[in-house]
């Protein structure tokens, strides 16, 4: 049987790691405890859709997952649509979106998950400020949330179930290779001995391949509040792509807004700070001053709850989409799982998939050309921060 080290497990080594132990001697390595590095931090917020709009299929196997997973362990799926609103100016590119949500030019309109709606703002009343510079809104139904913690635990549990071997704790040093292939993995505590490794450590990922690979991964991070605020029942998710930021109603009734954190301001290409837990000044100047003329629940007075920020940094790549492959150049048997820029959970299943048919040349029911590392003309980590926001479907984000 294949030996497969996976190194992290977050959830792209916990999803890996459920989708080879039917047939593969799976062990898990990771430096903290299981699932204990950003993935930890993650939303919860599950807009596949809207995060990967030239993927559908891709989404579609993502969030069928979810919804297959609901009521396993102490996993609980939540069906909320996302709302976004939109601008005058932006009113032709949101109506395109709307129109042209589905990149494979076949008949998948109308299954609950790729469709896309625009409607008047003023059926948002509930949700947007009466000041909100929206005339539209694109909705989203196909989304929803859940408890992060939750969804991991159980990851976990089934995956243990299935015979997965987890080495928290340890700090993986390098990829070892013989003859052009993976050999194993050098550890903190010795040798592990396998046929094939999955680098997913997210951010860490470049120091990991280091000797054996160039990846064009950087570091970023996510900044988080919860709001004191007075929330209509079941009010929907939603975002602005112009803020760059997101927002979701909690189980006990308060509002988690979240925002990109870029190291040192857009566009730059700085390393992340000593200590990458730090809250930027994006979030607080959100919400102070953007998020009250936006949304009718918030204020400049609501009460920030508590902040929260990825106990490490998060990764990201040249055009902010992850790098999924087993490429040419790299040693036989090494596949990458990183990059995915605060994007990950909401992609689960779909990753382990990928991963899997990077490893077996099994048929996967989505394009796994988009997650190419040859798609990338450098291999250098210092090129400039683009945000996921940025040439999505307002258009307005400054390219």
């Amino acid at each position: 049987m294949t030996r497969v080290a996976v190194v992290g497990s977050g959830v792209a080594g916990l999803s890996t790691a459920y989708r080879l132990a039917s047939d593969h001697n799976v062990v898990v390595l990771d430096r903290d405890a299981i699932g204990n590095g950003t993935s930890s931090r993650a939303s919860g917020v599950i807009t596949t859709p809207v995060d990967y709009p030239d993927q559908p299929a891709w989404s579609r196997h993502a969030i069928e997952f979810f919804r297959e997973l609901d009521g396993t362990g102490v996993f609980e799926w939540t069906d909320r649509e996302y709302v976004r609103g939109v601008r005058p100016a932006d009113v032709e590119a949101a109506r395109e979106t709307a129109t042209s949500n589905d990149d494979t030019g076949s008949s998948d309109a109308g299954d609950g998950v790729t469709d896309v709606q625009l409607v008047d703002a003023d059926a948002y009343a509930d949700v947007f400020d009466p000041e909100a510079p929206y005339e539209k809104a694109l909705v989203w139904p196909g989304t929803g949330y859940f408890d992060v913690d939750e969804f991991l635990a159980t990851m976990h549990h089934e995956c243990v179930r299935r015979g997965v071997e987890f080495r928290p704790d340890t700090t993986v040093e390098s990829v070892r290779v013989t003859d052009g292939a993976v050999a194993g993995i050098e550890t903190e505590y010795g040798s592990v001995d396998a046929d094939a490794v999955v680098a997913a450590a997210g951010s860490a990922t470049p120091d990991l391949l280091a000797d054996v690979l160039r990846v064009p991964i950087r570091p970023f991070t996510w900044n988080v509040a919860y709001l004191e605020v007075d929330l209509p029942d079941g009010v929907p998710m939603g975002g602005d792509s112009i803020l760059g930021a997101y927002w979701r109603g909690t189980r006990d009734g308060r509002l988690l807004v979240g925002t990109e954190h870029q190291y040192g301001g857009s566009g730059r290409a700085t390393a992340p700070p000593e200590d990458p837990r730090e809250i930027g000044d994006e979030l607080d100047r959100l919400l102070r001053e953007d998020l009250p003329g936006i949304l009718a629940s918030v204020d400049a007075d609501s009460t920030v709850v508590r902040y929260e920020c990825c106990p490490m940094a998060d990764a990201t790549t040249p055009d902010a989409k992850p790098i999924i492959d087993a490429p040419a150049e790299a040693p036989d048997g090494l596949v990458i799982a990183a990059g995915f820029h605060g994007a990950g959970v909401m992609a689960a299943d779909a990753i382990g998939t990928a991963v899997r048919a990077r490893l077996t040349d099994e048929p996967v029911p989505f394009a796994l050309e988009p997650l190419s590392l040859d798609r990338f003309e450098t291999r250098e980590i210092d090129f400039p921060f683009r945000t996921m926001f940025q040439g999505s479907v307002t258009g307005s984000a400054e390219e």
